[in-house]
C-alpha cells in the first residue's frame, strides 16, 4: 500500500483576507463537517500520518477547529496549520495544547499581499493593522515554545533578483527586524539563508 509524506485537506474555503496572490475561488462558501472529516480521515489513514490544513481557505476560521484536532488525535494524525494568522489571538487557547498540533505555518506575506489587493475595494475583506498582526503572532510563538513541542514556521516573500522584488525585500527586512528584536537574536536571519533553501 503506498504511502504518502501528507495529505492536505481543505476543512474550509473561506478566508477573511484578499491576497493579492492567492487566486479567488468561484465556489460557494463553505466549512466541512466533523461527519465528513472523520471519513476522509478513515480514508486516509492507511496512507499518511500527517494532515495539513491548508488549500484556499483560512482554517482558524473554522468554527470546529478544536474538535477536528481532537478527532485527528483520535485517528492517530498529526496536523500542521498553515494560516495568516490574523486570528491567531482569538482562537489560540482552542488549539494551542492539542496533542495532534504537530506545526504552525504563519504566511506572514498576507499582511502585504492583503493590503496591495485590499485597495480594490474589496469591502468584505479585513483590514490587518500591521503592529497588532505581529504582535498577536510572536505571543503565540512564544507562548507555544513555552508549553509544546509544536514547530512554528514564519514565512515571509519568496527574495527575487529582480526589480520588482526590492518592495518585498523591504517588507522581508522590516518583519525580520522585528522577529530579531523579539527574539533578542545575535545575529540577521537573512545571514543565515540558504539560497534555494527558502
Amino acid at each position: 500500500m503506498k504511502r504518502f509524506k501528507k495529505f492536505y485537506i481543505e476543512i474550509t474555503n473561506v478566508c477573511n483576507l484578499a491576497c493579492s496572490f492567492c487566486p479567488q475561488t468561484k465556489r460557494q462558501a463553505e466549512f466541512m463537517e466533523l461527519d465528513t472529516f472523520g471519513k476522509i480521515l478513515d480514508q486516509i489513514k492507511p496512507h499518511t500520518d500527517y494532515i495539513y490544513f491548508h488549500v484556499k481557505g483560512e482554517p482558524l476560521l473554522h468554527p470546529k477547529l478544536d474538535e477536528f484536532l481532537e478527532l485527528s488525535y483520535e485517528k492517530g494524525f498529526q496536523v500542521n496549520i498553515t494560516t495568516n494568522g490574523t486570528l491567531i489571538d482569538k482562537v489560540k487557547d482552542k488549539i494551542i495544547m492539542k496533542p495532534a498540533l504537530r506545526q504552525v505555518n504563519f504566511s506572514l506575506h498576507s499582511l502585504y499581499g492583503n493590503e496591495e489587493k485590499g485597495n480594490k475595494g474589496n469591502e468584505n475583506k479585513s483590514n490587518v493593522n500591521k503592529d497588532e498582526y505581529i504582535n498577536n503572532i510572536l505571543l503565540f510563538v512564544k507562548e507555544a515554545r513555552a508549553k509544546t513541542d509544536v514547530i512554528i514556521s514564519l514565512r515571509l516573500w519568496n527574495l527575487e533578483q529582480d526589480n520588482v522584488a526590492n518592495l518585498k525585500n523591504k517588507r522581508n527586512d522590516e518583519l525580520l527586524e522585528i522577529i530579531e528584536k523579539e527574539f533578542d537574536l545575535t545575529y540577521k536571519i537573512q545571514d543565515k539563508v540558504t539560497p534555494g533553501n527558502g
